[in-house]
């Protein structure tokens, strides 16, 4: 996949939220000088697939990748790049270095991101507030950016299960993807 597959995604994830009536949850595009901001606070080469994602919303609202993760906007981006250096820099075995760029958070300290270091395999990792992995699983939705966004436009016009979690459902305001593990067959046991 290429980064050109970002805007095909978001469209059909923009047309899945148009139907709901919560397209207008996302955020505008990221200007040429919020994306620079980036870099150069970060010290860091945008990733190309991450510069398109924000090229198209700079920032998710109330609409979250699976399970919980909210893109980030390119000014909470740098904060919680900001957040995650401070405190694991003195850290002798860091689980979290400069070069990780987060690009979606759960609320809790969670973070989903990208190794910008040389010889970074462009996989989705993520990190929680304890230096954890936060279930990252061999699933292909984590290969890559590109992947990511591809399984969840997938998963949300299809409405199955992307690696245990179902996507929101109809009547939900949340935009949060619900564990298929709690489906109508399991509330009376």
């Amino acid at each position: 996949m290429t980064s050109r597959d970002i805007g095909h995604w978001w469209r059909r994830i923009e047309s899945w939220l148009r139907r709901r009536e919560q397209l207008r949850t996302l955020a505008p595009p990221a200007t040429a000088a919020d994306l620079a901001a980036v870099e150069r606070r970060c010290g860091v080469k945008l990733p190309r697939d991450l510069a398109e994602l924000l090229r198209h919303h700079n920032g998710s609202g109330s609409f979250t990748l699976p399970p919980v993760f909210a893109i980030l906007s390119t000014t909470e981006l740098i904060a919680h790049w900001e957040i995650k250096v401070e405190i694991w820099s003195d850290h002798p075995c860091s689980p979290f270095r400069a070069s990780f760029l987060p690009f979606a958070a759960d609320g809790a300290g969670g973070v989903l991101h990208l190794d910008t270091a040389p010889g970074g395999d462009g996989r989705v990792q993520a990190h929680d507030r304890e230096g954890g992995s936060l279930g990252v699983t061999d699933h292909p939705r984590w290969d890559s950016l590109p992947s990511l966004m591809h399984h969840t436009a997938e998963t949300l016009e299809s409405g199955h299960a992307l690696d245990g979690y179902l996507p929101p459902g109809e009547e939900s305001d949340f935009l949060i993807w619900e564990d298929d593990l709690w489906d109508d067959d399991t509330e009376d046991e």
